[in-house]
C-alpha cells in the first residue's frame, strides 16, 4: 500500500466519491439520510421465507470473474460486491442488475453475514447493517464516504426472512440516487 500522497487514488466521479484527505461530513446529515434509506430498503427478504426461488435466481451472464456482463433479474441472495442495478420497490428479492459500464442506480461494495441468533429486532438490524456498511466502505472503495454525493444502505434481513437469511448488502447510491455509470468497488470479488 502506498500513502494517500505518494499515489492519488483513482476518481470515481460518477459517484461523486470525495478523494480529499478530510474525511469531515455531518453525522446529522448520513443518520438522516441512512435512516431515511433504512426505513424505504430494509426488508431485503420479505418474501424468502416462501420458496426463496426468487432470492435465489441469476438471469444475468456473467464472465469467468463474476462480473455481470449482460443484464437479467437478480436474486438478492445472489449480489455480489461489485454488481450494479436498477432500484425497484421498497422490498426487494430480486432486482435487474446490468453491467456497471451502463447506467444504473445502486452498487453492492460489500456483503457480511449477521450471527445466528434470535431475531435481534428491527432496529438491531438497521444499527449492525448502519455501521458494518459505513466501516467497510472506505476499504471496499478506496474512498472515504461523502454524504453530500452519496448514499450508503445496508439491506438486512426482515424478521420473515431471519430463519432463512443473515445476510447485509452494503449499496453506494447517488445521493439524488440518480443513474450513474461506473464501478466504485476497487475489488469486485
Amino acid at each position: 500500500p502506498h500513502p494517500a500522497s505518494e499515489v492519488p487514488p483513482p476518481t470515481h466521479e460518477k459517484y461523486g466519491i470525495d478523494t480529499g484527505t478530510t474525511g469531515r461530513f455531518s453525522r446529522v446529515n448520513f443518520r438522516v439520510k441512512f435512516a431515511t434509506c433504512c426505513l424505504i430498503l430494509l426488508c431485503i427478504g420479505a418474501g424468502c421465507n416462501g420458496s426463496g426461488k426468487l432470492s435465489l435466481s441469476d438471469g444475468s451472464i456473467r464472465d469467468s470473474s463474476g462480473q455481470i456482463t449482460t443484464g437479467g433479474s437478480v436474486g438478492v441472495l445472489r449480489l455480489s460486491p461489485g454488481d450494479c442495478f436498477l432500484l425497484g420497490s421498497d422490498e426487494i428479492e430480486a432486482v435487474d442488475a446490468v453491467p456497471c459500464a451502463e447506467s444504473h442506480q445502486a452498487e453492492v461494495f460489500a456483503v457480511f453475514d449477521l450471527a445466528d441468533t434470535a431475531w435481534p429486532g428491527s432496529a438491531s438490524i438497521e444499527q449492525i447493517a448502519k455501521s458494518g456498511c459505513l466501516d467497510r466502505f472506505q476499504n471496499a472503495t478506496g474512498h472515504l464516504f461523502d454524504p453530500v454525493r452519496m448514499t450508503i444502505t445496508g439491506y438486512g434481513p426482515s424478521e420473515q426472512s431471519w430463519k432463512d437469511d443473515r445476510r447485509v448488502l452494503c449499496v453506494v447510491t447517488a445521493h439524488d440516487f440518480g443513474l450513474v455509470r461506473g464501478q466504485a468497488t476497487l475489488r469486485s470479488r
